[in-house]
């Protein structure tokens, strides 16, 4: 008997210490971390989830605001037609800063992504991918290209899961895609689709990859999805409202998964579009959500926390005198922004993301 009662009284004794670890517990939470402690958590959250967490409490807005730090804003690179010759221009501290490479005289450029740069050769149809700030080349399989064709690709050619994707024909009948992996075989791979746009012309403007798919936009204003995974191609059942007589060209871009359309008009203001996922409709937006995006020809970039004129902004490339420069539009206000941007060559600039530390470029 003794032994029975020792073992309850243990037992019990046991369960009583659960009970107070499990209250102990359920007491703790992440505000009573040490201030130093709790920075640091928050700064590994991404600006947006730090921009949700400031909303909870008082403490958490003080931690969020501390650490916040806004998305960098990308640089706009200028290219020479005759001598190879690169022009940065920073739009957040209107300085300018100049790079050459005469070997790729010849050379235009094709898109931008991660801080790199695809270029391409009419004359030796010879592509590759290049690193301005480390002056890094990656070689890619010759390729031909007609002067209206776009490519893009998903990521930084560093990385395994890197791929090219440029739509090569249009007819009446089919589409033709080519894919190519410069980290696997590094050949081009051609798939063929039936041809299921509206109308009897389309060429493709705008190139961009979200959510694991590429998002093609015509110059009708159709948006089709090619799925490498699935190797499938669709076209979106919604189109935004487009006015060919006073349309001026049209941006695509994307943001953590959201993609909008951009369309800039002679004597309007621009109109921006968002695409909804679940209905695949275009919904048009009078504001950004203060959001920042950087338009040009081939492609886009966009960033979230900018201060000042840039927030809430399109910021578009102009010439002012003999000067390259940039100039803002507040979207959701009317503005003149029509008579002073101009659709030029649309490889004479392109948007790029310079690298983190600025100490390390070869002109700083």
């Amino acid at each position: 008997m003794t032994c029975k009662r020792s073992w309850k009284l243990g037992s019990s004794k046991k369960k009583t210490n659960k009970n107070k670890k499990k209250k102990k517990t359920k007491k703790q939470t992440l505000l009573d971390l040490p201030s130093d402690l709790l920075n640091l958590v928050i700064s590994f959250l991404p600006l947006k989830d730090n921009i949700h967490a400031s909303t909870v409490c008082k403490t958490l807005h003080e931690a969020c605001v501390s650490v916040r730090v806004p998305d960098t804003s990308p640089w706009l690179i200028h290219f020479s037609r005759t001598d190879g010759s690169h022009e940065l221009y920073d739009p957040s501290t209107q300085k300018t800063h100049n790079l050459s490479f005469p070997e790729l005289s010849d050379y235009r450029v094709c898109y931008s992504r991660e801080g790199w740069l695809l270029m391409y050769n009419a004359n030796t149809f010879q592509l590759l991918f290049l690193n301005p700030f480390t002056r890094e080349r990656i070689p890619l399989p010759p390729h031909w290209m007609a002067y209206d064709q776009r490519m893009a690709f998903s990521c930084a050619p560093t990385s395994t899961t890197c791929l090219l994707f440029t739509v090569t024909n249009v007819n009446t009948s089919n589409i033709t895609v080519k894919t190519c992996c410069p980290n696997a075989a590094q050949e081009w791979k051609t798939f063929v689709f039936k041809n299921r746009l509206p109308g009897s012309y389309h060429t493709f403007e705008q190139i961009v990859f979200s959510n694991g798919v590429f998002y093609c936009l015509t110059n009708m204003g159709c948006v089709t999805i090619f799925d490498p995974c699935l190797e499938s191609w669709n076209v979106l059942p919604g189109r935004t409202r487009k006015d060919e007589g006073r349309s001026n060209g049209c941006f695509m871009t994307e943001h953590q998964g959201k993609i909008f359309l951009i369309y800039m008009y002679r004597f309007m203001s621009p109109t921006v579009h968002r695409l909804d996922h679940t209905s695949w409709e275009w919904t048009e937006r009078r504001t950004l959500g203060g959001l920042t995006i950087y338009a040009s020809a081939l492609s886009c970039e966009t960033r979230a926390g900018q201060s000042g004129i840039q927030e809430d902004s399109l910021c578009l490339s102009v010439f002012r005198g003999f000067k390259r420069t940039c100039i803002y539009h507040k979207v959701g206000e009317e503005s003149v922004i029509s008579f002073k941007w101009k659709k030029l060559d649309p490889y004479g600039n392109i948007w790029i993301m310079p690298p983190l530390n600025l100490l390390d470029l070869p002109f700083a």
